[in-house]
């Protein structure tokens, strides 16, 4: 679909713009507070590390989640956080650069271990920007790559499409169904294979069980810029997605959406 400046949600999707601050990402991570088992996902990462790395490139860190654990875990590391948006970074302690994942400002095999956690879906060219992680990777380093799989939150794309459908008679696409269709972890497995001689999928499926409608509402508000509709339309889809879920839980206590992501770690890169 279309949005009113002319481009499709696809591809704003793609667009640093919409990481002006960290309040999105946020909203979004919001809901995780409530699924079941509770993944300590910094903590997969910082356990499947051995010895002491010097430098650690955190590419795509956001709002520094994993940065910080990570900074916590080996206080001896130059431990980088790496976004291509300069305000999302405002929060997160330094040493921080601003810099795009398809061109990095460091030298070849420079970072012992390298991250890129949800982050490659938002890439126009995707295989560049692994060419360029495998670049700065040391010899015997160690790629973590996470995204969610193709039946993550199938719950959750409908609540939003049917609300669309009623309110605006379109399809309005969410930023989930780009971030399955441009990089599942089906589809990262499977390119992260053909550059490393070893990847391990650390899977982790799971349950959110949402009590009330706010976490999920907050979530959804986050989409705004991603999806570019007039606001006029935009609080039209919210008050109906309000009153859907208003109307679930006067009738259930909880709404259960599935969550389905996982981590790849990659050692030993070809080529």
């Amino acid at each position: 679909m279309h949005s009113a400046s002319g481009q499709t949600t696809d591809e704003r999707f793609q667009q640093v713009g919409n990481y002006r601050s960290g309040d999105g990402l946020a909203a979004r991570q919001g809901i995780f507070a409530y699924k079941t088992p509770a993944y300590d996902l910094p903590g997969v990462v910082s356990a499947n590390l051995t010895g002491e790395p010097k430098r650690v490139l955190d590419v795509g860190c956001g709002n520094g989640r994993y940065t910080a654990r990570l900074r916590e875990a080996f206080p001896g590391a130059e431990v980088i956080g790496v976004d291509l948006a300069s305000g999302i970074l405002e929060s997160v302690a330094e040493p921080t650069v601003v810099a795009d994942v398809a061109d990095l400002p460091f030298e070849d095999g420079s970072a012992d271990v390298v991250l890129a956690m949800h982050m490659l879906y938002h890439v126009p060219d995707i295989p560049a920007a692994l060419d360029e992680l495998q670049r700065v990777l040391a010899p015997g380093g160690v790629l973590f790559v996470s995204t969610n799989a193709s039946d993550d939150k199938a719950e959750y794309v409908p609540i939003w499409q049917d609300a669309a459908k009623a309110v605006l008679g379109a399809e309005v696409r969410l930023t989930l169904s780009a971030l399955l269709e441009r990089f599942s972890l089906e589809t990262a497995q499977s390119m992260l294979a053909e550059r490393f001689d070893r990847v391990v999928l650390h899977d982790l499926p799971g349950v959110i069980e949402l009590p009330e409608p706010g976490p999920l509402v907050a979530a959804f508000r986050s989409e705004e810029d991603f999806i570019g509709l007039p606001p006029e339309d935009f609080e039209r889809l919210m008050g109906e997605i309000e009153r859907r879920l208003g109307e679930h839980f006067e009738q259930q206590d909880v709404l259960r959406i599935t969550s389905h992501g996982g981590i790849l770690e990659c050692r030993g890169a070809k080529g």
